[in-house]
């Protein structure tokens, strides 16, 4: 019997509750600028018309943190018939090429929505299989050296263990595997860079995965060699 007081007193609680309109009447959001804003409102207006003691705050909560873009969620109360939620969003960083379409995704690799071409433009493209999870470990590699951050168009997750990076010029940069390797690579090119105006030139790809070494392709430079060879 005793255990069925609390519940009883509940249900009292909500009647009065009700009766004096303390119902949800009203939802207001905030925090919400990037996502579609009637997908919170859709969770929250469940609740409408139930008196204020019934309503599960936490319940509420999690649906809301079922939601891509929702990163956290705040849901209270405020009386007399208002629902508070304030939203943290995920931030947008890069875009996933998928096999089938483009997808937004934030710092963490978590999928936002899909994305059109057009609107993915200007943005790091990130691609390879499991380069999704590797995202913030890409953030870390491109911040060891921010003099190219701004030349880095895309990003290719290779065999599962190191990146090709893509400038806007079309070239192409071969990592080394490894965290403390790939980064000290990309701090030498950019160095080299600094002094010899690496991108933009001639050359079409950088293999920096050998230590100490910088093998460079120009293309059509095999060919002028062999021309050259046989007018010899």
């Amino acid at each position: 019997m005793r255990s069925a007081l609390p519940a009883l007193a509940q249900h009292q609680l909500g009647v009065i509750a009700a009766d004096a309109w303390f119902e949800v009447r009203r939802v207001r959001v905030t925090g919400v600028e990037r996502m579609n804003e009637l997908k919170v409102y859709e969770k929250a207006l469940a609740q409408r018309d139930q008196p204020m003691p019934f309503v599960d705050l936490d319940q509420v909560r999690k649906e809301l943190l079922a939601l891509s873009w929702v990163k956290d969620a705040r849901v209270s109360r405020q009386l007399p018939d208002t629902l508070v939620i304030d939203v943290v969003e995920r931030v947008p960083h890069a875009v996933l090429k998928k096999p089938d379409r483009l997808v937004l995704i934030d710092d963490a690799g978590v999928e936002l929505e899909p994305i059109s071409a057009a609107n993915a433009k200007g943005m790091l493209l990130v691609q390879g299989p499991g380069a999704a999870k590797q995202i913030a470990a890409l953030g870390k590699l491109i911040d060891s050296a921010p003099a190219l951050r701004p030349q880095i168009e895309s990003a290719e997750w290779i065999g599962n263990r190191r990146w090709n990076l893509t400038f806007k010029t079309g070239q192409i940069i071969a990592l080394p595997q490894g965290e403390d390797e790939s980064a000290g690579a990309l701090v030498s090119f950019a160095r080299l860079d600094g002094q010899n105006r690496l991108i933009g030139g001639k050359v079409a790809r950088f293999d920096m995965r050998v230590p100490d070494r910088v093998i460079m392709r120009v293309p059509g430079r095999a060919a002028e060699q062999l021309q050259a060879k046989e007018t010899n």
